[in-house]
């Protein structure tokens, strides 16, 4: 939290690795697949800044960059990718939340290997809004959320719409609670 005269206000930051590993059915030339064949190693930052001394309401930015492997048995790496991220948040209760969420995804690097078929340097991208809603049934412990949300302007992408449900349960196990 920071003061500056009389304006309170306070932000928080995070950072992620993640991975998606090659889960799911792949077979390379397949038209049925439902993997994608390939490690992805994400890294992500987010910064969160409350505008109210309350924080009922939150804005949200943050990049992520994925970083591919080789597709399993073919000479094909496809290229890296960028995201940002951004949205708002507002608390209209207590236990109650309704939120925006807009993303920005772009391939940046060229797809590489013997394999690559294509014109690499025609990189894929795509937008993204949600609508979202949150509940808290047990305060502090239990949030179910849902988003609903959609593609635009996609290129060598396919446009999705998409439903999202969350169950977000806090131990307490870290804070004796």
């Amino acid at each position: 939290m920071c003061a500056t005269g009389l304006k309170t206000y306070s932000f928080n930051l995070t950072t992620t690795y993640s991975f998606a590993a090659p889960t799911g059915r792949y077979t390379t030339g397949a038209d049925d697949n439902i993997g994608l064949g390939f490690w992805t190693h994400m890294f992500q930052g987010f910064g969160y800044y409350y505008p109210f001394e309350h924080q009922a309401t939150a804005f949200m930015a943050g990049l992520n960059y994925e970083l591919n492997g080789s597709i399993k048995d073919a000479d094909v790496k496809s290229g890296n990718r960028l995201s940002l991220e951004y949205g708002l948040s507002q608390y209209l209760t207590e236990w109650f939340e309704f939120s925006v969420h807009g993303a920005h995804n772009w391939q940046i690097t060229d797809d590489s290997g013997s394999d690559v078929f294509w014109d690499p340097t025609a990189h894929d991208r795509k937008s993204s809004l949600m609508l979202g809603a949150g509940f808290w049934p047990w305060a502090g412990r239990l949030q179910l959320t849902a988003r609903w949300g959609f593609d635009y302007d996609a290129r060598q992408r396919f446009d999705n719409s998409n439903v999202m449900l969350n169950v977000i349960f806090v131990t307490g196990l870290l804070d004796g609670r």
